[in-house]
């Protein structure tokens, strides 16, 4: 029993420091309470106009990821856990920008990209540093070592396809032992077409994007080392000049939806 659920723990929390290629869904440790900071969604969004115009001289402009400091998305997460996420944007500059995810249990997720032409490319899910979750007796901290690859392209057009493959790796303790642990994730996303979608913050002509995801768990246990494969098939709705509206997760028992409550683009 507690091999499965130390195994639950690590998958989740790889996952919340894996926030890679087509936004990946952020599972969590059932102890792990999110914190909802709420905003009230702004009744105009800015003019297509001016996102275009800005594109000309920065090259972190995309149509389904407002690169904007301040920008504040709020989002609601059910399946494998049932909490809340806020996403913010604390820092960005014509060609990198850092992204934030806060939760309650005073987990702070640090993202930094990298931006080129409009592709944007997550270098850092853990910004350098390490983060640490505890649940139950279990605790773990990782760091993100490697990646490649771009995470959202400049364009969505149905049928393209793109990758990014991630490799984390850290600490698991159980009680008074200690082990090294990685995980090297990988995404192959294809952009499918619009589709309506709903959710709390609204009505949206959304654009679909399929990605699978495997990771390739492994904890170095003296005698007894463990591997564990996790494969998730994961679609995200972007919506232009907003974001992210909505990502469901399914797969290895991490089933689960995110849905966006509400936003604020400055």
């Amino acid at each position: 029993m507690m091999k499965r659920h130390w195994k639950k723990i690590l998958a989740g929390s790889m996952l919340l420091l894996a926030l890679v290629a087509c936004g990946t869904e952020t599972p969590t440790p059932e102890s792990v309470v999110p914190l909802m900071m709420e905003q009230p969604t702004p009744e105009l969004q800015p003019a297509a106009e001016q996102l275009e115009a800005a594109a000309a001289a920065n090259d972190c402009a995309n149509r389904y990821l407002p690169v904007v400091q301040g920008a504040t998305w709020n989002y609601r997460l059910t399946g494998i856990i049932n909490d809340t996420m806020t996403r913010r944007i604390i820092n960005a500059q014509p060609t990198t920008f850092t992204d934030q995810d806060t939760f309650g249990s005073g987990i702070i997720r640090n993202g930094s990209w990298q931006c080129a032409g409009g592709n944007l490319t997550a270098l850092d899910p853990a910004s350098g540093t390490s983060i640490s979750i505890s649940s139950e007796g279990v605790w773990v901290e990782f760091r993100t070592v490697s990646q490649t690859g771009i995470t959202l392209p400049a364009a969505l057009n149905p049928g393209d396809n793109w990758a990014q493959s991630v490799t984390i790796e850290g600490k698991l303790a159980i009680g008074a032992a200690q082990y090294d642990a990685r995980n090297i994730i990988n995404n192959n996303c294809t952009a499918v077409n619009f589709e309506s979608v709903i959710v709390t913050a609204g009505t949206f002509n959304a654009f679909r994007v399929d990605c699978r995801t495997t990771m390739d768990l492994t904890v170095d246990i003296p005698d007894k080392p463990s591997r564990n494969a996790l494969t998730l098939n994961v679609t995200n709705w972007y919506v232009e000049n907003i974001g992210l509206i909505k990502t469901v997760t399914a797969g290895d028992g991490l089933d689960g939806t995110m849905e966006l409550q509400s936003y604020i683009i400055p």
